[in-house]
């Protein structure tokens, strides 16, 4: 750690003495307007009076400029606006059609003429293509993109892809897409208006989902990060959501998919019929004034009615269901799990003036996902069906105060929470889950920890209070956020009989022979777990205007991540507590460097560290299995003292139950937060006024990084070929560390990881009918720290194959992609005229997007424990880490719209858009699974057959009134 401060010290002090970045990003919702004024002579002139003003709410900033002539407008609401400078002596000048969205520094220069006052110098266009005072790595996609892409999901998370240097896959519904940035496969710092909407107990999770009535601008960032900005190693997606203005304005809409706008799932039995698709959505969205230029107003609702039964096909055969006496109602004739999901979400907001110095902001967001038979299909039945009931909400407050000119403090605080629960479905079956191996799951619906009678609820309090100082050349902002983290989760005591056969089963449920099952599982004790955690941090930044060309951003972060309370048990020392590592400081700086004087060339650079939270599922784990277990499964056989008669079950564990030796999880005792030392260098070019081309490096190098690892057990002196070493299933003084427990998982923070990335980005501000950005990454992650699915959501990674050495699994990260390209575009061409072909050409639109990259890796596993640790995640032999490649993706979505004006104020459209227009399969999953001998070597020629693919052709149609 010692290595890695003087590291970020010494890139500090490189970037002060070269320069760097600027406050433009730390504005999460908002975005900043400056400049200096001169007269023409090129003379600074100080005391020049500039009014800043919103042309959407008539809301106005007025400023004077300093001694070195410059200004700045801080915090200002989203939209467009009218800059004007004003002196005496000096002709009144004037910018329009100034736009600012989220996070954007729009820098606004004026030269005055000399004259009177009277006289007006009117000049209208936007900020320059190549922004002169940003320094991250990101974009923003912006209100027409989020309306007009295409988004057959509806899920603004998919969005995430069209940014550079971020891989994975997205979700086909409102869930959560797989989103590696930097080759990191952690957590994505998912906001909302700037305050935190990420689940915190496992990577790649958001708290809230999104719609696009809840979403004006999404702003992503994957590196070149201020201070202010942490909880992550990756990205940071912030969805801004929408505001009230003067004029009232709302929509509504209907869309819809029905099963012939639906191609066959890909990897669909030959023989099985294709799933219905049926989806209907509706939205209404309306804002405005509630007292004019003061006081504003925005909702909107939005509802969803989806069959999901299209991939939910039952595969248990009619004859073993008749052999098993299974009603149309466990198994229902259109042959599939009945599954739906309606959905419901709802978003008011207000912006009230208070006074010229103070405005608030409050927001209430609410989601409802009720989804019946929330079950797989394959040889369940709906007789294991449960209810899967999701509601989310957040209520948030703003208050923005400015004191003085130079002074501003900007308060948030939030409160949000998740709470998802699982009930029996109707019909659903009773008693005991049964299981007859490879024929059907049917029973109740009680076979697992996630069953019928889970419950898990997260309720996060947020505080975050900046407050910024302008002087001279100079913007200083200190600030802090603290995130009080409560967790709940109540688990399922399944209840599982599992047969070998059909007649096995008969001959139990006849009487003949009660115990003829393979084994019988019950989960007993207490199953609920609460725990809290608390997140601080702090940060102090000074944004630099060197000079008119170059502009720095420097300072330093503070993270505390006090995770929960360890439970201790006297019989293993290292459930006593857990380490709270309390030296997270993260230097940062960076620069932004205008080359020419025409401002068409921008070189930026920044460098620092960035800390990434714990996953708190670890300390779940290392609570829960602690070696003194509240709950314990008991596994029993048919000849086991106590095995219970089909279908009885246990009321506690039975007399004369011998408790198997436990395995536990622990935290290392040194266990110190990951870290990445994140830096980047990116040129770009204004090659015309609306269009630029950009050069970028990005390098990730990755400490700390957590890996699972069974420090208990002791090589036999035994290995395989490739030197791994072979331990035993005997626990005995000569195979354990601790005899006392079987195998004992301990988080170690040993991981490293590099990430090279170079990135070529072409964009087109819209002018024309015309815009568009696209993207080129040639990128490779490496690390040797692999973890599972269990805690990093979507990952295909395995555990640590060699529990004596991390550089065995050292290899390409699961979400690596070497080739990544993604286009994003809007068409809507415009001729003049009112004949024929202009009403043909004219109030059309085509959106469309793009991606297609190399692939992801998936790791290559053998049938059996070759190395006998007790866990399942062996590679044959000669085979490295993730050395599989599930093949390139190739896919095109695609959305037309026709508008219709129906007046001056009324508009209608309509819409048809497409996921994947030319249905092009790409392979999402692989049997990876190889077949070997007792020595690790493949008994057969490698072959992966596809299992899965990403999504087929889906059209949806609709229409939209806006006025």
């Amino acid at each position: 750690m010692q290595s890695s401060r003087r590291l970020a010290a010494l890139l500090l002090a490189a970037g002060l003495a070269s320069v760097t970045p600027l406050h433009a990003q730390s504005q999460a919702v908002h975005g900043s307007i400056e400049g200096v004024v001169r007269d023409g002579t090129g003379a600074v002139l100080p005391g020049a009076s500039v009014s800043v003003v919103n042309l959407d709410t008539g809301q106005q900033r007025t400023l004077t400029t300093n001694a070195d002539g410059g200004y700045r407008a801080l915090l200002l609401s989203l939209g467009t606006y009218r800059v004007k400078a004003e002196m005496q002596g000096f002709k009144t000048i004037e910018r329009t059609g100034v736009t600012l969205s989220a996070g954007q520094t729009a820098v606004v220069n004026f030269a005055m003429e000399v004259g009177g006052v009277a006289e007006v110098v009117s000049v209208t266009g936007e900020a320059p293509i190549a922004d002169p005072a940003k320094i991250d790595l990101g974009r923003t996609i912006g209100e027409a993109e989020v309306k007009n892409l295409p988004l057959v999901s509806r899920n603004p998370y998919n969005f995430a892809f069209l940014q550079a240097n971020v891989t994975g896959y997205e979700n086909e519904e409102f869930g959560v897409p797989r989103i590696n940035a930097n080759g990191i496969q952690m957590h994505t710092n998912y906001q909302i208006d700037g305050n935190t909407n990420t689940e915190k107990d496992r990577a790649g999770l958001r708290l809230l989902p999104a719609s696009e009535i809840m979403v004006r601008e999404v702003k992503l960032i994957t590196s070149g990060f201020a201070p202010e900005f942490g909880h992550t190693t990756g990205m940071v997606y912030n969805a801004v959501t929408p505001s009230g203005s003067n004029d009232f304005r709302g929509s509504a809409s209907y869309r819809f998919r029905r099963k012939a706008m639906s191609e066959r799932p890909f990897f669909l039995s030959p023989t099985a019929k294709k799933p219905d698709t049926h989806v209907n959505n509706y939205t209404a969205t309306l804002g405005g004034p509630i007292v004019k230029d003061k006081w504003f107003f925005y909702g909107g609702y939005e509802f969803v009615d989806r069959d999901l039964s299209a991939d939910r096909v039952i595969s248990v055969t009619p004859a073993n269901a008749s052999r098993l006496g299974l009603s149309t109602t466990t198994i229902p004739a259109a042959g599939v799990i009945p599954a739906s999901q309606s959905v419901n979400f709802f978003l008011g907001k207000t912006d009230y003036q208070l006074a010229p110095e103070h405005k608030l902001s409050a927001r209430y967001f609410f989601f409802r996902n009720e989804s019946p038979f929330n079950i797989a299909g394959g040889l369940n039945t709906v007789d294991w069906a449960t209810d899967f009931h999701d509601r989310m909400d957040s209520a948030s407050t703003q208050l923005i105060s400015s004191f003085g000119a130079t002074r501003l403090n900007e308060l948030r605080v939030q409160f949000a929470r998740r709470h998802q629960s699982r009930t029996a479905s109707d019909g659903a079956g009773t008693g005991p889950a049964i299981t007859v191996s490879g024929v059907a799951n049917f029973g109740g619906p009680i076979a697992t920890v996630s069953d019928a009678g889970f419950d898990f609820s997260q309720k996060i309090w947020q505080v975050i209070d900046n407050f910024t100082v302008l002087r001279g050349r100079h913007s200083f902002k200190v600030g802090g956020d603290v995130q009080i983290v409560d967790d709940f989760r109540r688990n399922n005591l399944f209840q599982l009989y599992t047969f070998p056969t059909v007649d096995a089963y008969l001959a139990a449920r006849s009487g003949a022979n009660p115990r003829s099952y393979s084994t019988f599982a019950q989960l007993v004790g207490d199953p609920t777990v609460a725990y809290n955690s608390t997140f601080l941090s702090l940060f102090v930044q000074d944004d630099l205007r060197v000079s008119d060309r170059l502009k720095m951003l420097f300072g330093v972060r503070y993270d505390l991540f006090k995770i929960p309370d360890a439970r201790p048990f006297a019989g293993n020392p290292a459930s006593s507590k857990f380490k709270v590592d309390k030296n997270n400081f993260a230097p940062r700086a960076g620069f932004s460097w205008t080359l020419d004087s025409s401002a068409r060339t921008v070189l930026r650079a920044s460098s620092g560290i960035m800390y990434e939270p714990p996953l708190i599922n670890f300390y779940e784990d290392a609570i829960q299995r602690n070696g003194d277990p509240r709950t314990l499964t008991a596994t029993l056989n048919p000849t086991s003292l106590g095995a219970p008669a089909f279908p009885a079950t246990l009321s506690d564990l039975p007399p004369g139950f011998t408790r198997p030796l436990q395995s536990i999880v622990t935290m290392d005792g040194d266990f110190s937060t990951q870290y990445t030392i994140l830096s980047n260098v990116q040129l770009e070019r204004a090659l015309t006024s609306d269009f630029s081309a950009s050069l970028g490096y990005v390098n990730s190098t990755g400490r700390n990084m957590p890996v699972l690892v069974d420090t208990n057990l002791v090589p036999t002196g035994l290995t395989l070929a490739d030197g791994r070493p072979i331990f035993s299933t005997a626990v005995t003084s000569a195979t354990r560390v601790n005899q006392n427990f079987n195998h004992v998982d301990t988080f170690r923070s040993i991981g490293k990881g590099t990430y090279n990335a170079f990135t070529v980005t072409l964009n087109k501000r819209m002018s024309h009918g015309f815009q568009a950005q696209a993207s080129y990454t040639l990128a490779k992650g490496e690390d040797n720290a692999p973890l599972t699915g269990t805690y990093v959501v979507g990952s295909g990674d395995d555990r640590l194959s060699d529990p004596t050495s991390v550089d065995r699994d050292k290899a390409l990260v699961p979400f690596n992609q070497t080739h990544t390209f993604v286009l994003s575009a809007l068409l809507a061409p415009k001729v003049a005229g009112t004949g024929i072909g202009a009403t043909l050409i004219n109030h059309n639109q085509l959106g469309f997007i793009v991606q297609a990259n190399s692939g992801l890796p998936f790791n290559i596993r053998a049938n059996r424990d070759l190395n006998l640790d007790g866990v399942q995640n062996d590679r044959p032999i000669g085979i490295d880490r993730n050395t599989g490649r599930l093949g390139r993706v190739f896919n095109v979505d695609a959305r037309y719209v026709r508008f219709i004006p129906l007046g001056t104020r009324l508009r209608t459209e309509l819409f048809v858009e497409a996921k994947n227009i030319f249905n092009t399969q790409n392979v999402a999953g692989v049997n990876r699974v190889v077949a070997v001998d007792a020595a690790g070597n493949p008994t057969a020629a490698l072959a992966f057959p596809g299992t899965s693919g990403y999504l087929q052709r889906n059209i949806q149609a609709g229409l939209k009134l806006n006025f």
